[in-house]
């Protein structure tokens, strides 16, 4: 279930990454923005705006495993807005849930 998903210690391999940006690229983008800062064309119309990956204090508050639920059950599974689909089909892909997990995590850091 997405109550238990388990990707702590999952390493995603370069197909599981690929997977992921793809889900990315397909999914969440129109609300999450190319750089995960919220600002996706779909944003506008939201009751509540998505949140911004790139915010250091998002980050800190959260969990993976918060973020891993929210990725596979949606919004309503993590008390956050149940607009946010779920990905049910990702339950049975803990190395591409951890490759978007890791990919979330990443907005934050630093460009170089």
């Amino acid at each position: 279930s997405a109550e238990t998903i388990p990707t702590a210690g999952t390493v995603p391999t370069a197909a599981d990454q690929a997977e992921a940006r793809e889900v990315y690229q397909s999914s969440c983008i129109t609300c999450h923005g190319p750089n995960g800062a919220g600002d996706g064309l779909g944003a506008s119309g939201l009751p509540t705006k998505p949140p911004n990956f790139t915010d250091a204090a998002w980050q800190k508050g959260i969990g993976d495993d918060e973020i891993a639920r929210a990725i596979v059950g949606g919004g309503a599974m993590v008390r956050k807005s149940p607009l946010m689909p779920a990905n049910p089909g990702l339950a049975s892909k803990p190395g591409v849930v951890a490759a978007l997990r890791e990919m979330i995590r990443g907005f934050a850091k630093p460009k170089s």
